[in-house]
């Protein structure tokens, strides 16, 4: 009580309530203050708020990546990435994943996070710099954790260093792609290697050396199988693939496929033909058919070709009559969608073309155009078509009356085909409209320069009231510039191009 003297002003201690009522005042004093802190603290927490609401407003526009998440980060990261990254090339600064990492701390965490990141890599044997980006192949695989690799290995020379990486690396392959090997190489030596996780393998650019008697080139038979146990194989695809050996030389899983892609001209003979009889799972399928030599048409196959479970097939040819006899070997049940890509017609006889059953889908495309009679066989192959896309061809008169009259194409919805008359167009528009047994085209287009069409009499009329029941103009092409169209049908170039849809209001 020594510090209560000093509210004393007499030589006689303090009573018990004069010291009550000191401590009291000094109590209250301090609550006071307390009280006053506290609305300080406040305050000031306010201003801070706004001014981090501030900053968060400014951040988002200067800087949004910096609002994301980790996880939406290490998406975007992943959808970025390179699909094959140049192993010999990933010490300089230019590198996406280095570049990830160079940003700031948190995107350097998330980038070394990323294992899949740094699951891509190629080695071109034929660069000087290959010691190099071998010796650091093991620290970048390092940072992948495990996870399954994207790899890509170039060598036009043998290499037994080759076989060493795919025995070490191959087993955590998803996708291998081969390049620009030769057969007389460690190609043929894969079937030692683990490729029980291989799902894709693209070989590319891949030759044979032939040997000759005399003038007359040959090539020794060999029955070695490229490739081991595949058992998670599922998509193969050939670019700029050397077929010059015999079918044996690929033993492939063919039966396991559901890919099956040539960026190449397929062989077709028998001996080739007997690929795609083993191809009854493949799913998806890109073929280039090509006559083989002087010849101008391609040979049928001696046997019929069932692949019941292909629905998309992209078919490149020179023409279509060749489309037509190559197609003709395959039984096609499930397909529902073709492609069919011209690149020089010079052929002129017709071959009939077989029925596609559940075709959806059908495009005949290239830079070339086909008779009528062609176009009609193969809208008459197509009975259950919805989307037909031939804009090379131009349709006559004939061929619009049997789709006006559900005689051609009786699904159809959306067509698109070069210069007709819009007259009879319009008329097939509203016929098949106004029908309660065939469907309504509700899209269609018109390809070519057509500035010499002009709508005469009601027909901007007959074209207005076709888009308020739902077959709309969406869209005008004139000349290479697309334009809007004008909402009443005021402008007769409009049909230089122009598409029928469903809009939304």
């Amino acid at each position: 009580m020594h510090h209560f003297l000093a509210f004393s002003v007499g030589t006689y201690p303090l009573s018990k309530i004069e010291v009550e009522s000191i401590v009291r005042d000094v109590c209250y004093a301090a609550e006071k203050e307390l009280n006053q802190l506290e609305t300080d603290i406040k305050t000031l927490e306010t201003r801070r708020a706004t001014l981090i609401q501030d900053l968060t407003t400014y951040r988002q526009a200067l800087a949004p990546h910096k609002m994301l998440p980790d996880d939406i980060l290490t998406e975007i990261f992943s959808n970025c990435v390179p699909q094959a990254a140049v192993i010999h090339h990933l010490l300089g600064s230019g590198d996406f994943r280095l570049v990830l990492c160079q940003i700031c701390s948190r995107w350097r965490r998330i980038a070394m996070g990323s294992y899949n990141l740094w699951s891509c890599v190629m080695i071109d044997f034929d660069a000087r710099d290959v010691s190099r980006a071998l010796e650091i192949l093991p620290l970048w695989l390092e940072r992948a954790n495990g996870a399954t690799l994207y790899m890509e290995v170039s060598a036009q020379e043998y290499d037994q260093r080759v076989l060493d990486l795919l025995s070490r690396y191959a087993h955590q392959c998803h996708t291998l792609v081969l390049e620009q090997f030769t057969v007389d190489s460690a190609f043929f030596e894969l079937s030692a290697i683990d490729l029980s996780r291989l799902e894709d393998l693209q070989l590319v650019a891949v030759y044979r050396y032939l040997s000759y008697e005399g003038d007359t080139p040959t090539l020794p038979r060999v029955s070695a199988p490229v490739l081991g146990d595949t058992p998670s194989l599922r998509s193969v695809t050939f670019e700029s693939f050397g077929f010059f050996w015999t079918p044996e030389l690929l033993s492939l899983p063919w039966h396991q496929l559901t890919s099956l892609i040539f960026y190449c001209t397929f062989p077709t003979s028998a001996q080739y033909y007997s690929i795609l009889q083993y191809c009854e799972n493949v799913t998806r399928s890109r073929l280039d058919v090509f006559p083989i030599g002087r010849a101008t048409q391609i040979p049928l196959s001696d046997f019929q070709i069932s692949m019941p479970s292909l629905r998309f097939l992209e078919l490149n040819t020179n023409a279509l009559a060749n489309a037509a006899r190559f197609l003709h070997s395959v039984t096609l049940d499930c397909l529902v969608e073709l492609e069919v890509t011209i690149s020089d017609d010079y052929i002129k006889t017709i071959f009939a073309v077989r029925t596609f059953p559940a075709l959806q889908r059908l495009t005949l495309g290239g830079p070339v155009s086909g008779s009528q009679s062609d176009l009609e066989a193969w809208l008459r192959a197509c009975p259950a078509a919805k989307d037909v896309l031939v804009p090379n061809y131009r349709m006559e008169q004939q061929i619009v009356d049997q789709i006006a009259d559900g005689e051609l194409l009786p699904c159809l919805q959306r067509l698109v085909f070069t210069d007709t008359a819009p007259g009879c167009l319009i008329s097939a528009l509203e016929k098949r409209q106004r029908s309660q047994q065939y469907s309504t085209i509700v899209e269609t287009g018109i390809t070519g320069n057509m500035a010499n069409y002009e709508l005469e009499g009601n027909e901007k009329m007959r074209v207005a009231r076709l888009r308020m029941v739902g077959v709309f103009v969406a869209c005008v092409q004139y000349y290479g510039k697309t334009l809007p169209v004008p909402g009443d049908v005021s402008s007769a170039a409009f049909l230089v191009v122009f598409y029928f849809n469903r809009l939304s209001g």
